[in-house]
């Protein structure tokens, strides 16, 4: 390997370190009590202004349809299962085309991959997941389109809740 290429790696281990590190972690919240809603619905974050006004806005959304609603930073992910969950909706940042670790070994490990949903963040990163089955979308962070972005996943969740619901 040369040098440059070597230098480059370098940066990149570098950028996740402090990616990961210098960001605060998003506090775990749960909506309401299990045992008076009829789903269940993860979602995993990073705390960044525009996935917080787009985690707002599916709240708010889900909250008039009676399901439970479960907060976590992206850091958390790994002690949450889909089988928990009638959605699990992961919303992270791609950086330098490859999201957090994390959530790649997340999928990976995941035998429900159908009632994954997830939104990668970053002006030119479009990742998607190798994994067949998981509901993939990228957007730019854009603060007046996360009401368009929210919408699009609170159609998303619902409709996994409607399959649930009906099996």
């Amino acid at each position: 390997m040369d040098i440059r290429r070597r230098g480059r790696h370098f940066l990149i281990f570098l950028s996740l370190v402090v990616w990961g590190c210098a960001s605060s972690p998003v506090e775990t919240t749960e909506s309401r009590p299990v045992a008076v809603s009829k789903s269940k619905v993860l979602i995993a974050t990073q705390n960044t202004t525009f996935k917080q006004e787009v985690v707002s806005e599916i709240r708010n959304a889900l909250n008039n349809n009676s399901i439970y609603i479960k907060v976590v930073d992206v850091k958390n992910l790994r002690y949450q299962g889909t089988q928990d969950f009638s959605a699990v909706v992961i919303i992270n940042r791609a950086l330098a085309g490859r999201p957090d670790p994390r959530v790649e070994i997340y999928i990976d490990n995941q035998p429900q991959k159908n009632k994954i949903i997830i939104l990668t963040t970053g002006i030119l990163d479009a990742w998607k997941p190798d994994a067949e089955g998981v509901d993939a979308m990228t957007s730019a962070s854009v603060i007046n389109k996360s009401d368009k972005i929210a919408k699009k996943i609170v159609s998303k969740i619902l409709t996994l809740v409607d399959q649930k619901q009906n099996q």
